[in-house]
C-alpha cells in the first residue's frame, strides 16, 4: 500500500504532525511505500529516510498554493491501494482508496478560503464518493461529512488523533497567556487580543503578557508579542509555562493545541462549538467564542482563582492521557488490516 505523505513541510503544522506520526510508525513495514517531499527529510533519520520514497520539494506546502496544486497531480498518478493522510492529496477515482479528513474549513468559511472552497464544493466530494473508506478526526467532522456529502456513516470512521506525552517536569508558571495556531480568521485572533486589551484595563492585570505563536502581526501594545513559527524546544518550554492557554477558534475539526497544552499541565479556556467540547471535555473552560465577557470571565477566574486554575491542570493532563499517540496508531493499523 502507498502512503501518500507529500504535504508534510519542513515547518510542521497539526496535520503534518499527524502524518509525521504515521509515516515514522509505518516506515519499517515493508507492506508499506511511503512517500514524502524532499523538504520533509529533516525530521526523519538515515535509516528511515533511506526506506522513504522521495519527490521533489516542488510539492512541499512550504510553496504554499503552487505546491498543492503539484502535489494534487501527484496523487492522480498514484495506482493500487492508496492511504492519504490529508484531503489536499486525494486521488479522484481511485476506490481502493482510504482517505483522512480533518476539517471542512474552506467549506464552512468560504469567504476566507477562495481558492480551496471550489476544490472542497466541487472536486472533495468525488473522491468522497470514490473511497474506499473515509477516517475522520471527532465525531463532530464525521456528522458534517455526512450532512454536506451525503455519505453513508458506515463508510466513515471515527479515530481521534494522540499525542506524544511529555515528560513530566516541574515548571514554574510565568505571568502570560498563550495561544498556538495558525494566522487565520477561524482562529479569532482578533478576540484574543481585544479581550487581552480589555483585561488589561483591570489593574490587577497590568502585568500580564501576551503571546502568539503561529502569528507574525505585529501589535502595537508592548505586552502583546507575536513569535511566529518557533521550534518544537521552544513551543514545548512555551506550554509548560503559560498561566493559561486561549483558543476562542471558530472551528476545529480537532483541535491539536488544546491537547498539547492541557499534556503541559496547562489550564485552557477554549470554545463551546465543532469539536472542542468532544476532545476538552469538562477539563477546560468552554466558551462562547464570539462574546467578549464571557473570555473575560473565564480569563479572570483562571487567572485569580489559584485553585480552580489547578484543578483544571490536572484535569487537563489526565484527560490528554486518553488521546495517547500508541492508541491512535494500534487503531489505524488495525482499521488497515481490516479494510
Amino acid at each position: 500500500m502507498i502512503i501518500n505523505a507529500t504535504h508534510i513541510g519542513e515547518k510542521i503544522d497539526g496535520i503534518g504532525r499527524f502524518s509525521l506520526y504515521i509515516a515514522k510508525d509505518f516506515v519499517f513495514d515493508n507492506r508499506y511505500e511511503i512517500f514524502v517531499n524532499e523538504k520533509a527529510l529533516v525530521h526523519f533519520n538515515k535509516k528511515e529516510i533511506s526506506r522513504l520514497k522521495v519527490v521533489s520539494e516542488a510539492l512541499s506546502p512550504d510553496y504554499g498554493f503552487k505546491g498543492h496544486i503539484k502535489r494534487l497531480f501527484f496523487a492522480n498518478k498514484l495506482k493500487g491501494d492508496i492511504f492519504t493522510l490529508s484531503q489536499l492529496e486525494v486521488n479522484f477515482f481511485n476506490r481502493r482508496q482510504i482517505l483522512v479528513l480533518h476539517d471542512l474549513i474552506p467549506l464552512l468559511f468560504p469567504k476566507w478560503h477562495l481558492k480551496q472552497y471550489p476544490f472542497f464544493k466541487y472536486l472533495l466530494p468525488l473522491a468522497l464518493k470514490n473511497s474506499k473508506k473515509i477516517i475522520t478526526v471527532s465525531n463532530h467532522t464525521k456528522k458534517l461529512i455526512e450532512k454536506y456529502f451525503d455519505i453513508n456513516s458506515k463508510k466513515i470512521e471515527v479515530i481521534y488523533n494522540g499525542i506524544e506525552m511529555p515528560m513530566e517536569k516541574k515548571t514554574e508558571k510565568e505571568n502570560f497567556i498563550l495561544y498556538v495556531g495558525r494566522d487565520s480568521p477561524t482562529k479569532n485572533i482578533n478576540m484574543i487580543v481585544k479581550s487581552f486589551l480589555n483585561l488589561k484595563t483591570d489593574k490587577r492585570f497590568k502585568d500580564i503578557k501576551l503571546i502568539l505563536v503561529g502569528v507574525n502581526k505585529k501589535f502595537e501594545h508592548q505586552d502583546i508579542k507575536s513569535l511566529g513559527y518557533v521550534d518544537e524546544s521552544e513551543l514545548d518550554n512555551l506550554y509548560r509555562k503559560a498561566k493559561v492557554f486561549l483558543f476562542p477558534s471558530l472551528y476545529e475539526g480537532f483541535g491539536f493545541p488544546v491537547l498539547e497544552a492541557m499534556s503541559r499541565k496547562t489550564a485552557v479556556i477554549t470554545s463551546n462549538v465543532s469539536s472542542l467540547p468532544e476532545i476538552v471535555g469538562n477539563s477546560g473552560v468552554l466558551v462562547n467564542p464570539m462574546s467578549l465577557s464571557e473570555i473575560l470571565n473565564a480569563l479572570k477566574k483562571v487567572l485569580l482563582n489559584t485553585s480552580f486554575r489547578e484543578e483544571l491542570e490536572i484535569k487537563g493532563f489526565e484527560r490528554a492521557k486518553q488521546f495517547s499517540l500508541e492508541k491512535m496508531l494500534h487503531k489505524y493499523k488495525q482499521l488497515l488490516d481490516e479494510v
